[in-house]
């Protein structure tokens, strides 16, 4: 409903705005014309003053009245075949008190008399002409449509596209290898320690994020019963046959492998490596004491797991 109004709003205003325009410019002709029509006139009547038998009272002067209107009759035959809109009404000797300033009313001054020149100006529009700005008003409101339309679609286009899938970090239990889905002919190896490791860590910072893995103490049981278990299934796989290592022994060599491997993983998307890489320890003392190598911003759909 909002929308019909909205439309019928627009359409008002472009059908109105059409309209003034184009009164405005019927108007400025039609004083342009009657202007132009007037002087040409006012020069007639003032080349034929001198043959017209025109009353004047001040000198007693009857005229010849009957001469005078037809000689008008004649003016306005002249002006209705030219289309004018100027009818000349009457031509008569002016009195002293009238001013040329009177509407509708022309006033010759020679040099021993003064003549009046009464005309009426047809002002009136042509109401079939207003159909041409009816008619552009209805076709400048369909493009206007068909813009805002074009507009509003592509806005609602880019506001409900899709956004381009990121790419998903791949761990493969059949080849030991990680990479990106975008880019699977870059795989990196992985030993079956760290390989086991980062999958356990990842699934096990998705459930206990504010857990603190601080390199300094004891990795959690629950955390190397993830890691023993991904190791199991590599045995099963037929990748290993050697008992499941110490999880908890070189962690911190632990780590850097897969840092390292990380590092070539994400190098055209080092914008993506924040959330996957475990944190580096910076400074000594009490600061390190406070380093955790968990992945705080993980979930474990951040990942693809293949062999599980």
């Amino acid at each position: 409903m909002k929308t019909k109004l909205q439309m019928f709003i627009s359409l008002t205003l472009f059908v109105a705005l059409f309209l003034i325009l184009f009164f405005w410019s019927q108007s400025n002709i039609v004083e342009r014309d009657a202007k132009y029509d007037l002087s040409q006139l006012a020069t007639r009547v003032a080349l034929d003053l001198e043959m017209l038998p025109i009353a004047e009272p001040l000198f007693n002067y009857s005229g010849d009245q009957q001469k005078v209107t037809k000689y008008i009759d004649e003016i306005n035959d002249l002006l209705k075949a030219s289309n004018s809109r100027v009818v000349l009404l009457d031509i008569s000797s002016a009195e002293p008190q009238q001013n040329s300033a009177v509407k509708d009313k022309l006033i010759l001054e020679a040099a021993h008399k003064k003549t009046a020149i009464t005309y009426r100006v047809n002002r009136a529009h042509d109401a079939i002409s207003y159909c041409i700005p009816v008619l552009l008003a209805f076709v400048a409101w369909g493009m206007y449509l068909r813009a805002y339309t074009f507009n509003f679609q592509s806005k609602v286009a880019l506001t409900t596209k899709p956004e381009a899938e990121k790419p998903k970090l791949v761990l493969d239990l059949n080849t030991k290898c990680i990479y990106l889905s975008s880019n699977q002919e870059q795989h990196i190896q992985l030993a079956n320690k760290p390989l086991c490791f980062y999958i356990a860590l990842v699934e096990f910072c998705d459930g206990n994020s504010e857990i603190v893995l601080n390199p300094n103490k004891d990795v959690p049981e629950e955390l190397i019963a993830i890691a023993n278990r991904y190791f199991e299934r590599l045995t099963v796989l037929g990748h290993t046959v050697r008992k499941k290592p110490n999880f908890s022994n070189s962690l911190e060599k632990t780590l850097s492998e897969i840092r390292a491997a990380l590092d070539e993983v994400f190098t055209e998307h080092p914008e993506l490596k924040s959330k996957y890489y475990p944190p580096k320890a910076y400074g000594e003392g009490s600061r390190s004491k406070l380093h955790s190598y968990g992945l705080s911003n993980i979930c474990f759909e951040d990942v693809h797991v293949i062999g599980r």
